[in-house]
């Protein structure tokens, strides 16, 4: 009975921390100008070069028509640009631009202001269990994704 009661609590702080985060995101969309699914489309560009919309889908675990529309938008905005696969002329790859790039840096500044600023009261070991713990809980529920 112990877990359930924790559970329960997990269950209500993860759902008022989203709607706080949504909140957050709303108002502070007008600064760092790029969305949480372009930031993170963005970040794995950079992080991985240039990748074809398969790849991403891969990467992201999201479906292919998910990313292609995300693609698309961001390819609107500037952020992206495509470029032909040498190796296979049907396909192409996506990559980030410099505008793309300078978007994901400011948007990374502000976010790292944001939590510093959140956190910091907090002891250097719990921010660390809080990482542990996130990345944990991440990896969880990317499991039980692949799983089903």
């Amino acid at each position: 009975m112990m877990k359930h009661k924790s559970i329960e609590q997990i269950e209500h702080e993860v759902t008022v921390l989203m709607r706080r985060a949504d909140y957050k995101r709303t108002l502070d969309g007008s600064k760092n100008g790029i969305e949480r699914s372009a930031y993170l489309l963005v970040k794995q560009l950079c992080a991985n070069g240039p990748l074809s919309i398969g790849n991403i889908a891969e990467l992201s675990g999201l479906d292919i028509s998910t990313i292609s529309r995300q693609v698309a938008a961001m390819e609107n905005k500037g952020l992206i640009s495509r470029l032909p696969d040498e190796k296979d002329s049907r396909i192409s790859l996506v990559q980030a631009t410099e505008e793309g790039k300078a978007a994901l840096l400011r948007a990374k500044k502000h976010r790292m202001e944001a939590y510093t600023e959140l956190l910091e009261d907090w002891t250097e070991e719990d921010t660390v269990h809080l990482s542990v713990l996130l990345a944990r809980l991440n990896r969880a529920i990317e499991e039980r994704k692949k799983a089903r």
